[in-house]
């Protein structure tokens, strides 16, 4: 029970601290990069062109398996072209495809709020992956705590206090199931002597019970002979 307790509180603390560096990565990745956990990314869109889609400061997730087959409709996240982007992050809709020269996938995108489509077309190595989860509500708190003065107060802190009561309730706890563990050992320990007090005072109360009567039937083969006496002198 012990044991479990402990693997118990230890997959708590591991769960903490893997959210604790999720929020990391994901508040204080530069601009222009995408942080990944286990092949998913996550961002937070700055405009709104993908409105009502994506609401601007939508947070997003984005599915960097590269392997699946884009098509119409598809919102992805790529490295745009585009002169004006830079190579930076866009998070546009797919709304037609062609094959290049080589055969690979050439996308033309465009935002739902946008007029026109993008101007530059979106080669495969480009694309960083499809978008599979929006949240305007996460986006508004990932907003707020990219500011360092909101950040460390509300989120390092609270973790941190709840992390230090995490192990000193996992250290309580392992104690408490150790005295436990040990109260019942004395007490089986205990019992055990016990059993062999009553176990020895059972053989000697029975010892003693054969050895009266070994005492007694030894006496009854002495009468007889002072009977006979009796009877000669009479």
């Amino acid at each position: 029970m012990k044991h479990v307790l402990r693997v118990i509180n230890v997959l708590a603390t591991m769960v903490i601290l893997v959210a604790f560096v999720v929020l990391l990565r994901t508040v204080f990745t530069p601009a222009g990069e995408i942080p990944t956990i286990m092949g998913y990314g996550f961002m937070r869109t700055l405009t709104g062109s993908m409105e009502p889609a994506i609401p601007v400061h939508s947070f997003i997730v984005v599915d960097t398996d590269n392997s699946q087959v884009y098509q119409v409709g598809d919102i992805i996240t790529f490295h745009s072209s585009d002169d004006a982007l830079e190579g930076s992050l866009n998070t546009h809709r797919i709304v037609s495809v062609e094959a290049a020269s080589d055969g690979s996938p050439v996308y033309h995108t465009k935002g739902d709020a946008n007029p026109v489509e993008d101007v530059a077309p979106v080669s495969a190595a480009d694309v960083v992956g499809r978008v599979v989860f929006v949240s305007a509500g996460l986006g508004v708190v990932v907003s707020l705590l990219t500011n360092p003065l909101l950040f460390f107060p509300f989120i390092v802190v609270p973790l941190i206090v709840l992390l230090v009561l995490e192990i000193r309730h996992m250290v309580k706890t392992t104690q408490e199931v150790a005295r436990a563990e040990d109260e019942a050992a004395l007490r089986a320990a205990v019992e055990q002597i016990r059993e062999k007090r009553r176990s020895e005072q059972e053989g000697q109360d029975d010892a003693k019970e054969q050895s009266d009567g070994e005492h007694t039937g030894g006496s009854v083969e002495t009468d007889p002979g002072a009977l006979d006496d009796s009877n000669r002198s009479a």
